[in-house]
């Protein structure tokens, strides 16, 4: 069990979803919707990446998480600044990626 394949399937697995956000909100007439929670998706995606290289270079855990979860709320005002919509959507999308990656990481552990 490879750590990079769980951030592979985890990234895989969030584009899946993000392209299904943005499908379902166009088809429901919610667009930026689909588009925010898309990002949100594609952000909250690499996550994992972030935690591996922290953890690598034998970083402490509680500042970094302190600094990851700032740095995530940026770039979530940031993105739907650009996107022009709300900061919740994007923010649920990085949400819903964590939950894949918890999803991921607990099916990984049961198989081993």
């Amino acid at each position: 069990m490879r750590p990079s394949s769980i951030q592979a399937e985890v990234l895989g697995a969030s584009l899946l979803l993000a392209a299904a956000a943005l499908v379902g909100g166009g088809i429901a007439g919610h667009g930026t919707l689909g588009i925010e929670v898309a990002a949100g998706l594609v952000i909250g995606s690499f996550n994992g990446f972030l935690i591996k290289v922290l953890l690598d270079r034998r970083a402490p855990i509680l500042p970094t998480s302190i600094l990851r979860l700032g740095f995530y709320s940026l770039v979530a005002l940031l993105a739907a600044r650009l996107i022009g919509g709300s900061v919740w959507p994007v923010v649920i999308g990085i949400g819903i990626a964590q939950l894949v990656m918890v999803g991921v990481s607990v099916r990984r552990g049961l198989r081993a």
